[in-house]
């Protein structure tokens, strides 16, 4: 819906998107679109992994009471297929 929005008001009006893309596990979250991830792996007590070996990002109220995510990648994009290239990252 995004993008079709886009496409009917461009002549009129300039957008600019950027997509990120989380996970929260066990209320952590990850950057999913962190190119180079720091080693950071917890272990479940008995050497196995049981999270991701992501830093968490970390999550920040703003002044006006908003919400915001310290350090999370931002890409770019301008089209549908675009966005979804990032998913397949």
């Amino acid at each position: 819906m995004i993008f079709k929005r886009v496409e009917e008001t461009k002549g009129t009006t300039e957008f600019l998107i950027r997509v990120s893309f989380i996970e929260i596990f066990k209320e952590e979250v990850f950057d999913l679109l962190e190119s180079n991830p720091s080693i950071y792996s917890k272990t479940d007590g008995n050497g196995k992994p049981a999270g991701p070996s992501r830093a968490p990002i970390q999550i920040r109220e703003t002044t006006n009471g908003g919400i915001s995510l310290a350090g999370v990648t931002e890409a770019e994009v301008t089209s549908q297929e675009e966005m979804d290239s990032f998913l397949l990252k």
